[in-house]
């Protein structure tokens, strides 16, 4: 028993060590469901309880008395999770094995009884034979007793001990029987504390003991991709519409992901926790598995339609070989899924920057990362850039866009697109937001730049914020003739939210006579009354429409009757990530009025 205590404190330090972060009422409720304990505490290293209870161990039957009067009865483990800063102290409850050491006891006991009647049975019988033979005969009665003993034994047996061996042998058989039935039961036991009761699906005991195998044995080199799916309208549809329409998405979710996991020979579908999806494809490289992200975000936006929802699920995808530790993997798909949730509906992202797991904001934990994100603001350690847009034609109107980027204590420039996704995280958003735009008024001033339009990139989470429009249109009025040289971009995702809030945002925003661009368009559903209805300056075309459209008859002709349409409404169509000659030859034959991308100019130094 204290093997099982400390085996199983091994697998606490491996489960729980692999979250990415705790969550204590969800922790404390998974783990005394996937196991059975007569104590459990929960508390932080500093002692201050989190979550408790105390059950007993039934001291009522006899293993457990005689264990406890020897001293053998195992004592309470600790489990230290220093990444999470928590401590875990249980006691495992072995009812089971102190049932077993009882049925044992007694049944070892009524076995030396009966071996005891058995023995004084037949020294009798040996007596009496010996007794009723000649002296002369005694050689031959023991000759004949040492060659026929086991006749003797059972041939001879009289017939009052017939009872008694027919009962030794149905307790052999009973006992048999018992021992099987734990085993059996003990089994069930192991499959369902590793199955999801909801989906049907592994759970993450499963997932940690899968990479344990695969990731740790050097002999064999393994390698594929691990993407998480995120249920991001699980808690929506919980406050919303009920608990039980919650466990309905939930479980629909999981059949959507497992119907195109499926199609990859030796995928692995987890359901990790409440919101989060594990997809394992083996011996899959990250460029094949762009197939599987594109086919899964096809399939989730047919389950977004049926379920009248803004999105239902963002993907991070990374990928993993022999001897990488669990906890990176997951930390990088978590800053993957968050990009995604940056990009559009049902988006999902690879996450092939790993220079997140090489600077402050390495640790995997999200109070590491507020520490960096809250350093970035307070100490203003934004670097700016900026990159020119070209106009096509000398009517066009276009501006240059400023680009940020930031810089930890030491000088590290951190990874603009997880910074980004972690302060929308937490949060710091539009702190950052706001330092950014004040640092580019300032540059404009300070270094005479009153002859230039510049694009200000700003989240949505800003621009549906309240207090952020009454802020942002004071500080554009103290400078007038800063805020007329100045162009918001807002993504098309990001607009399409909150339609009355992007409307008060783009109306406050042109009162102060500044201008406002819809980027990344065309990755949604957008109509063109929400063209007549917000009366944005600009419309930005994602970049995936720049990419080989010198040879993409159909992108061409959709660019064509865009432009069309835009300029009938008086809006002007500009295109990004443009990197060769070729691809800004089409877009000028298409009447774009401007073209952005390395080609055009690369950033520099604002």
């Amino acid at each position: 028993m204290t093997a099982n205590q400390e085996q199983h404190a091994n697998t606490l330090q491996k489960v729980v060590g692999a979250y990415p972060s705790i969550d204590v009422k969800n922790l404390a409720r998974d783990i005394k469901a996937a196991f059975p304990y007569s104590k459990f505490y929960l508390s932080e290293l500093n002692g201050s309880s989190l979550h408790s209870f105390d059950t007993p161990i039934n001291s009522a039957t006899l293993g457990a008395t005689l264990l406890d009067s020897f001293g053998m009865m195992p004592q309470s483990s600790n489990v230290v999770i220093t990444n999470h800063n928590i401590a875990i102290k249980f006691k495992l409850k072995f009812d089971q094995e102190l049932a077993l050491f009882d049925t044992f006891f007694y049944s070892s006991i009524l076995v030396c009884l009966i071996i005891l009647l058995l023995l004084s049975i037949s020294i009798r019988q040996l007596i009496h034979k010996v007794v009723r033979r000649s002296i002369h005969k005694i050689t031959g009665v023991i000759s004949e007793f040492t060659e026929n003993e086991e006749e003797l034994a059972w041939d001879e047996m009289p017939e009052e001990f017939l009872p008694l061996a027919e009962s030794l042998e149905s307790l052999h058989h009973n006992y048999e029987n018992k021992i099987q039935e734990w085993k059996h039961s003990a089994e069930n036991y192991r499959v369902e504390a590793t199955r999801d009761e909801l989906t049907g699906l592994k759970n993450r005991i499963s997932f940690v003991e899968y990479f344990e195998e695969k990731l740790s044995n050097m002999q064999k080199q393994e390698f594929g991709v691990l993407a998480v799916v995120r249920a991001s309208e699980l808690n929506n549809i919980n406050q919303n519409r009920g608990y039980q329409a919650g466990d309905q998405y939930v479980s629909e979710l999981s059949q959507v992901i497992t119907r195109v996991a499926n199609t990859y020979e030796g995928s692995q579908v987890y359901r990790l926790n409440g919101a989060d999806f594990a997809v394992i494809l083996p011996n899959i490289t990250p460029k094949e598995s762009e197939n599987f992200a594109l086919n899964l975000q096809g399939r989730l936006g047919e389950f977004q339609k049926s379920l009248d929802l803004e999105a239902v699920g963002y993907t991070g995808i990374v990928s993993y070989e022999t001897g990488r530790p669990i906890g990176e993997l997951l930390a990088l798909a978590d800053t993957g899924i968050s990009i995604a949730q940056t990009k559009y509906p049902n988006a999902w992202h690879m996450q092939t920057d790993t220079s997140i797991l090489e600077n402050v904001s390495a640790k995997y934990g999200n109070q590491n990362w507020r520490e960096v994100i809250e350093d970035v603001i307070d100490n203003n350690r934004a670097i700016l850039f900026y990159q020119p847009i070209q106009p096509t034609n000398k009517n066009s109107k276009v501006y240059s866009e400023v680009l940020a980027r930031f810089a930890n204590p030491d000088g590290q420039v951190l990874p603009t697109a997880s910074f980004i996704a972690m302060a929308e995280k937490m949060d710091k958003i539009i702190f950052v937001d706001k330092m950014i735009i004040e640092q580019t008024m300032r540059n404009i001033l300070e270094k005479g730049f009153h002859n230039q339009y510049f694009g200000l990139n700003v989240t949505a989470k800003s621009a549906h914020d309240e207090q952020f429009a009454i802020w942002l249109e004071r500080r554009l009025l103290r400078d007038p003739a800063v805020a007329s040289k100045l162009v918001f971009e807002v993504t098309e995702f990001g607009m399409q939210q909150n339609m009355s809030a992007s409307k008060r945002f783009l109306d406050m925003v042109h009162r102060t006579g500044a201008r406002v661009t819809v980027e990344r368009f065309g990755m949604g559903m957008t109509s063109f009354k929400f063209f007549r209805d917000l009366k944005p300056d600009f419309v930005k075309m994602d970049g995936s429409y720049s990419r080989g459209i010198d040879d993409d008859k159909n992108n061409q002709y959709f660019l064509r009757v865009i432009v069309d349409l835009a300029h009938r409404l008086g809006v002007n169509v500009l295109c990004e990530s443009v990197e060769t000659q070729e691809e800004k030859h089409a877009l000028e034959q298409v009447f774009v009025d401007g073209t952005q991308g390395y080609f055009i100019g690369k950033p520099v130094e604002f």
